[in-house]
């Protein structure tokens, strides 16, 4: 499939003004408590996003339309590979705009890591809304060669 590089530029683009506000939000939070209640208020905070995504969907999404919703329209965003088996259905991004704001705003790779898995809790929150096992097996912001996001088709034992 190819992607419109103007929309994959603007969205890109606006992924990492939602970084950016992200790293300003938790940095004014540290300012006036621990690093740990401000870590928790921005996890729950974006886990409720996940919530309000899932709401927005407007119905029980299944593994397969979740990465097939993500490929058709986010795939360019996120250089996404997919794959489908009988078992789970599996993304691959290779990209993260959000990651690479940090990184210009000079985060430290340890905050790189916790912004990206505090951002993970959307897809971590939108999952268990729709009843999807869902591991994050491997994340750019860990150092990992991409994020790996697999959704279950079955609940896990």
């Amino acid at each position: 499939m190819e992607w419109n590089p103007e929309v994959v530029r603007r969205v890109r683009g606006a992924m990492q003004d939602r970084a950016r506000s992200q790293a300003c939000l938790f940095k004014a939070f540290s300012s006036v408590m621990t690093r740990e209640q401000a870590e928790a208020l921005a996890r729950e905070g974006i886990a409720e996003y996940g919530r309000i995504r899932a709401e927005r969907d407007g119905r029980k999404l299944a593994p397969e339309d979740w990465m097939n919703e993500h490929y058709t329209m986010m795939g360019g965003v996120f250089e996404t590979e997919i794959s489908d088996t009988e078992e789970y259905c599996e993304m691959k991004m290779h990209y993260c705009p959000l990651l690479e704001e940090w990184k210009k705003m000079g985060l430290s790779p340890e905050d790189q890591d916790l912004f990206c898995d505090v951002a993970m809790e959307l897809d971590r929150n939108r999952a268990k809304e729709h009843g999807i096992p869902c591991d994050i097996v491997e994340r750019l912001g860990k150092g990992d060669p991409f994020c790996r996001v697999v959704l279950w088709k079955k609940k896990k034992d």
